[in-house]
């Protein structure tokens, strides 16, 4: 066996790839080995791994065993063309994937301020400005308020942890209030009014001072379909209005 030449073990350990892959390549005709021993076994030269390595590099971008084969057949491409087509193909694919992590960056950075993201929102975000678009349209809704300021410096206090204790709490009173709309009880009940009280405690806990004055106002956009009545209403069609409904009939309660 020549020096530089290795067998099919070796080649698959370093490749990181399994000897049955390389049997499968040789089988279709993709990379065939340069030569074999007396005994018949596969031998691999340095150009066999330099073609193997323009297989996995296209096969790591998705390509088809079938592509694979005629990219590299074309006579009309030698392979320093194929390297700089890789690289510019994998350079998009890790732009892409950067673009991605800055989209995840901004909502988690979202979560902190307590700007919410409905399911379409997740989707449209990527490659558009929606999320900015969102947290300006609130700064410049309550900005000014000392909601907003209070809110503010509270997410700024918070661990990943506390956030996570956080949307345990908030799901659980929304998913109540699910069930409670699902299960055809009126919003006016005594016992949907104190979980909407519980809501509100938990805004005046968590976020900023939440009288039952500023409850109504945030029912208000709830019903409005603003952000968060947005959000409500992926769960379920019309539970914006229930919490609202429930929300308003608290708060009369407890001002009656």
């Amino acid at each position: 066996m020549n020096a530089q030449e290795h067998t099919v073990g070796v080649v698959a350990e370093l490749a990181g790839i399994s000897i049955r892959t390389l049997h499968h390549y040789d089988e279709i005709g993709l990379l065939e080995p340069s030569d074999r021993n007396a005994a018949g076994y596969r031998l691999y030269s340095g150009d066999d791994l330099r073609r193997l390595q323009r297989i996995l590099f296209y096969r790591e971008l998705d390509f088809d065993l079938d592509t694979i084969g005629a990219i590299l057949a074309d006579p009309a491409r030698t392979d320093v063309d194929r390297l700089h087509e890789q690289r510019r193909l994998l350079t998009d694919r890790i732009a892409r994937h950067q673009t991605m992590v800055a989209v995840i960056d901004k909502e988690l950075d979202a979560r902190k301020i307590g700007i919410a993201l409905t399911l379409k929102e997740r989707l449209e975000v990527f490659g558009s400005t929606r999320l900015e678009d969102n947290a300006a349209q609130a700064e410049e809704k309550w900005g000014g308020t000392e909601s907003w300021r209070q809110q503010q410096q509270r997410a700024l206090r918070y661990s990943a942890e506390d956030w996570d204790e956080i949307r345990r709490e908030q799901s659980g009173i929304h998913l109540r209030l699910l069930d409670a709309m699902n299960a055809g009880t009126p919003a006016t009940d005594p016992a949907v009014m104190d979980l909407a009280e519980e809501h509100r405690l938990h805004l005046d806990r968590r976020f900023h001072d939440c009288d039952h004055d500023t409850h109504r106002t945030l029912a208000k956009s709830y019903l409005a379909n603003e952000r968060i009545g947005r959000n409500y209403d992926d769960m379920a069609p019309g539970l914006s209005r229930y919490i609202h409904d429930a929300i308003i009939a608290n708060a009369d309660r407890a001002t009656s």
